[in-house]
């Protein structure tokens, strides 16, 4: 008798379970996609300043001077410039394994970002004797990109729910509903061009500050959509 109630409770709470799953007739998972092609308009350089000299004094007012003129042409409105890594610390040699201080060295890393590259690559132009180059790179401003993702975003929902509606109508269906859907974005590397150290020669000299800068090339920015349907 006990098992036959027990036999019972388990079928009526198995029924339950089965009854509370929702069951996921025709439906239809599928991705697709968009890409939106837009011309890189921020540049950004990354200048060292530094000097170096046998006594600590003699290498700090070099480096005070050379840091100055950099400052006062980099204050442009057009710039936007932030500093990092400022150091000073002795230099050495290492004659038959033994060191031996020859100077100081202090130095400083500035960041300038702008949309003008006119202006940027002026100031790269100017400050040859003050500044070394390390890269200059190329990226989409912080607006460009969501503007660009937005549109990819709009296109690409929109082909999803044409191809939803194409694929109710093929399969006989008189609509869908959506049951999930997931975007994702992906995008291109920044342009990276290193110093004439690492290779790279600048495009411009000292006596061509208006020179036309490098090409900043496209990005493209393409959004997925991952979903599913009910049809």
């Amino acid at each position: 008798m006990k098992k036959s109630r027990f036999a019972a409770l388990f079928l009526a709470a198995l029924t339950a379970a089965v009854q509370a799953e929702p069951l996921n007739y025709n439906v239809v998972e599928f991705v697709e996609s968009a890409t939106v092609s837009v011309p890189r308009d921020t540049m950004t350089a990354v200048f060292t300043v530094r000097a170096e000299a046998r006594e600590r004094e003699a290498a700090h007012r070099a480096f005070a001077a050379k840091m100055n003129a950099f400052s006062r042409r980099a204050a442009d409105k057009a710039l936007e410039v932030s500093e990092a890594n400022r150091s000073s610390h002795p230099v050495y040699s290492y004659p038959d394994n033994k060191r031996v201080q020859t100077g100081w060295q202090e130095s400083i890393e500035y960041t300038v970002k702008s949309q003008d590259f006119a202006a940027l690559n002026r100031l790269i132009a100017q400050s040859q004797k003050d500044a070394e180059v390390q890269n200059t790179h190329f990226t989409l401003s912080p607006q460009k990109r969501n503007s660009a993702v937005d549109e990819a975003s709009r296109a690409a929902l929109l082909r999803f729910k044409d191809r939803a509606a194409a694929l109710a109508q093929t399969l006989g269906f008189s609509g869908y509903k959506i049951v999930s859907l997931k975007l994702g974005e992906l995008g291109d590397a920044p342009v990276i061009m290193m110093s004439a150290k690492a290779g790279y020669a600048a495009p411009m000299a000292a006596d061509s500050a208006t020179a036309a800068p490098p090409s900043p090339g496209i990005e493209e920015i393409r959004i997925t959509v991952n979903g599913s349907v009910q049809m």
